[in-house]
């Protein structure tokens, strides 16, 4: 397979509109790389500058460390999935799938060898002979994902393939596409806005917005390490809370919110270094699923009580959302559901000082 790299690469449209700001990444051989972020943030105009559908303003594209920028698409030996699917209406799957093989003159019997190769991997054998009309989405996705397997490219280049399909076949196609990626162990680079699909397919991810990277890293690092706010709201579902406050000096440091609805004492946090923060806006940070219901048996030294009253609570199956306010800022904790808390009950809610997050409020960088 193939190494990509990207340096400093740009892309300006007329008007002066930058939508892709100095982006460097590596993507290893047999690497399953994600670019995530919100509508608009770049990163399926980064992903069309690999493939060679949008030209590069500035900086350098290399795939096997040879300069790309001038080649023309199909000689980058890449092969894109679109999120359309585009799928010849007029040709039956196995045509679609041959299309690009005999337009390089490849032999009819290398050409049904590679069809039916990648039909059986795909589970749709019994598709060939069918038209895209009468498939659903989900089958017409894997034809899509076929014509690129038989072309057997250095790069698979995927553009947001699952977004037109339902939540149980995005999760199942999901799976699929991870389980392609070990089965041919090529190198992938994937777009998408889900955050979810980022975490569970990507080896590192990218996350960007406003045409700018702001972290890359594995899913584990993004998750409990973010450079930033904005990495940390993106990456979790629900998102993460955040709550402001100050750094306040009263017989050691400590973080008191804006109203006083939260009081951490920090002298117990030696990984950070918050003297520089002294009588600054910080926000604090606290994920939904690290809040607890109080219990004598789960309280420890360096749990954070609140009194939280529900105001709403969302079923989820086994678990459940309970949203509250902080200081008249919402707040959402996710518990498991046989707990059994109703709306308009006054609780207590405990989270640890361990899986804190703090950021400066000026430049939202993680302190």
């Amino acid at each position: 397979m193939a190494k990509v790299k990207l340096v400093n690469v740009k892309k300006v449209y007329e008007g002066n509109v930058t939508a892709v700001e100095d982006v460097n990444l590596t993507v290893n051989d047999k690497e399953f790389v994600v670019l995530v972020g919100p509508s608009g943030c770049g990163k399926s105009t980064t992903l069309r500058m690999v493939a060679g559908l949008e030209e590069i303003s500035s900086g350098e594209l290399y795939i096997n460390n040879k300069l790309m920028n001038d080649v023309p698409p199909k000689d980058r030996d890449i092969a894109m999935v679109f999120q359309n699917y585009a799928l010849y209406p007029h040709m039956n799957v196995f045509d679609n799938m041959a299309f690009g093989l005999k337009i390089r003159k490849f032999s009819k019997d290398e050409i049904k060898l590679r069809v039916e190769e990648a039909a059986k991997i795909l589970g749709i054998e019994n598709l060939l002979g069918r038209k895209p009309k009468a498939l659903s989405g989900g089958q017409r996705q894997r034809v899509a994902v076929g014509r690129a397997i038989v072309r057997k490219p250095k790069v698979f280049l995927f553009d947001e393939p699952l977004s037109n399909l339902d939540a149980k076949l995005r999760v199942q196609m999901r799976t699929e596409i991870s389980k392609l990626h070990q089965r041919l162990e090529a190198t992938m680079i994937y777009v998408t806005h889900d955050q979810v699909e980022a975490m569970t397919m990507g080896d590192r991810i990218v996350v960007m917005k406003d045409g700018i990277v702001h972290q890359i890293d594995t899913p584990l690092n993004l998750y409990y390490q973010p450079v930033n706010k904005f990495v940390a709201g993106f990456i979790g579902s629900p998102s993460m809370n955040f709550i402001k406050g100050k750094i306040l000096s009263d017989r050691g440091l400590k973080f008191k919110s804006v109203k006083g609805g939260v009081q951490i004492n920090l002298e117990n946090i030696k990984s950070k270094n918050f003297s520089n923060h002294l009588n600054k806006e910080i926000i604090l940070g606290i994920r939904p699923e690290n809040f607890e219901i109080q219990r004598d048996e789960n309280r420890s030294e360096d749990s954070i009580s609140i009194q939280a009253d529900i105001e709403v609570v969302e079923p989820m199956g086994s678990e459940e959302f309970l949203y509250f306010q902080i200081d008249s800022e919402q707040v959402v904790a996710k518990i498991d559901s046989s707990l059994n808390v109703k709306a308009g009950e006054k609780i207590e809610l405990t989270f640890n000082l361990s899986r804190c997050h703090f950021f400066d409020a000026e430049n939202e960088k993680s302190i």
